[in-house]
């Protein structure tokens, strides 16, 4: 195996445009095509140096696709690139009335817990998170192409607000499917 060049950014890894847009499923093709070709296992009578090379590749491989694959990790993936840095994790947005939505919504993810058509009313919500996830997809993407990574990194903190809230609706609606 050759030393491969850890210096490419992920979308030139998968032989990728840098792009918001992305076809998941050509995504995940590439991904199994490049772990098919570094996975560990085809290494296991090479030398130790290829062995090595084999397990950062496939590990590289991975945490590429986990970012690409995810919408608000790709987004900040891409603000990086861009030149903005990494945005630290607990930063938060200070646009009241999106962070009284988030209020709204918790409070209505509670109301579900109490609902006697519980999984009904998680159902309404995740519909609901993923329409907005979708909006703010849209408005990143435009203030991304327009060359606005301020108000592109804005729209990002939002996007992972919603899919923070998006993983507690799940994980609702997890514990109530095991009752």
């Amino acid at each position: 195996m050759l030393s491969p060049d850890f210096n490419r950014n992920y979308f030139e890894l998968f032989d990728l445009q840098p792009s918001y847009q992305l076809d998941l499923a050509q995504l995940q093709l590439r991904q199994q095509s490049l772990q098919s070709d570094c996975h560990p296992d085809r290494f296991v009578n090479a030398g130790e140096r290829e062995k090595r090379i084999s397990v950062q590749m496939a590990s590289w491989v991975n945490q590429a696709f986990e970012t690409l694959s995810d919408p608000v990790k790709r987004a900040n993936y891409l603000l990086e690139l861009g030149g903005l840095e990494a945005r630290d994790e607990s930063e938060t947005t200070s646009d009241t009335a999106f962070l009284m939505e988030q209020i709204e919504l918790r409070e209505e993810i509670d109301a579900c817990r109490q609902s006697d058509d519980a999984l009904d009313c998680c159902d309404r919500v995740a519909a609901d998170l993923q329409n907005r996830a979708r909006l703010l997809s849209d408005e990143f993407l435009q203030q991304f192409d327009k060359g606005e990574l301020t108000a592109a990194r804005q729209i990002s903190q939002k996007m992972q607000f919603i899919q923070r809230i998006q993983q507690q609706l799940g994980e609702l609606q997890f514990e109530l499917e095991d009752f």
